[in-house]
């Protein structure tokens, strides 16, 4: 007989438990540290929720599904937690995006001066790893809590988001950066 499998619990928590313990961090360990940290504990985290993402297909093969309803379903995995509504969109053969408009990780009125879902980007980066069995790297260009709009993370290979990032830095926008993809 085999045994039972069981389900890792989940807590909920008010969304604002997750600004405060940013907060927290960014005051005891400087704001680097802190998003370091959180990025971590993303991707730690990623392990329980792929689980749960993997439990909701038959034979728990993530892969097996075709593009449209890997990303329904990731949508709804997301949704279904709180975490707001996730948008994919298909940038290049290398690099896509997921937004939102109401992603919970963001708030509007703390006035960042960077993109700060740091616990986001970790835990995507580790759902999308382990989907599609490689490395796969997170970098989010917009956020609300810098007063952007939406959320946008894009994700790829890392040499293409480290160029990505260089571009922004050197002070680039999103969009020509994006533009001139090879």
């Amino acid at each position: 007989m085999s045994e039972p499998q069981m389900q890792s619990p989940e807590l909920d928590l008010p969304v604002a438990s997750l600004l405060a313990l940013r907060r927290a961090l960014e005051a005891e360990l400087g704001a680097d540290t802190a998003a370091r940290a959180l990025q971590q504990a993303g991707h730690a985290a990623g392990d329980a929720l792929f689980a749960a993402f993997a439990g909701s297909v038959r034979d728990g093969d993530v892969a097996d599904l075709d593009e449209a309803e890997f990303w329904r379903r990731l949508r709804d995995l997301f949704a279904d937690r709180g975490w707001g509504t996730l948008h994919f969109e298909d940038i290049h053969p290398g690099v896509g995006a997921l937004e939102s408009s109401d992603w919970a990780e963001a708030d509007p009125a703390e006035g960042a001066l960077r993109p700060s879902c740091y616990f986001t980007a970790g835990l995507l980066a580790n759902l999308l790893g382990r989907t599609a069995n490689e490395d796969v790297g997170i970098l989010e260009v917009e956020c609300r809590s810098r007063g952007d709009l939406r959320c946008r993370f894009l994700f790829g290979g890392h040499a293409a988001l480290e160029w990505i990032h260089g571009e922004l830095s050197a002070g680039r926008d999103v969009e020509s950066t994006l533009a001139d993809l090879g």
